[in-house]
């Protein structure tokens, strides 16, 4: 029998509250499916991919995407009604600014 993983001490002292929730709910839901290494790995690179825009090799984007699909899903309908943000060049930016133009 596999010991049980306690998910709630496997919070890192870097991540905000909201990625911690994301990973948390991502462990949470597969804890009785991996040995505790490999669920922290897959949820690690759950976060890497949703908040950092990490990007690996097809083969793994595709197990962390079937993984993922239902607390993708549920962070992603609670992020609807957020503020985003909008990058722009700096170049532009610049302008912007010496012309005291802003779109």
């Amino acid at each position: 029998m596999k010991p049980s993983i306690d998910v709630e001490s496997l919070r890192t002292e870097h991540e905000s509250d909201e990625q911690w929730e994301v990973r948390r709910n991502f462990m949470l839901e597969h804890k009785d499916d991996f040995e505790e290494a490999e669920l922290i790995t897959l949820a690690q690179l759950f976060t890497n991919i949703e908040f950092l825009g990490c990007r690996y090799p097809p083969q793994t984007m595709k197990r962390i995407a079937k993984l993922s699909e239902k607390v993708s899903a549920k962070y992603r309908e609670s992020r609807k009604n957020k503020l985003k943000r909008t990058f722009v060049e700096a170049s532009d930016a610049a302008e912007q600014k010496a012309k005291r133009t802003f779109k």
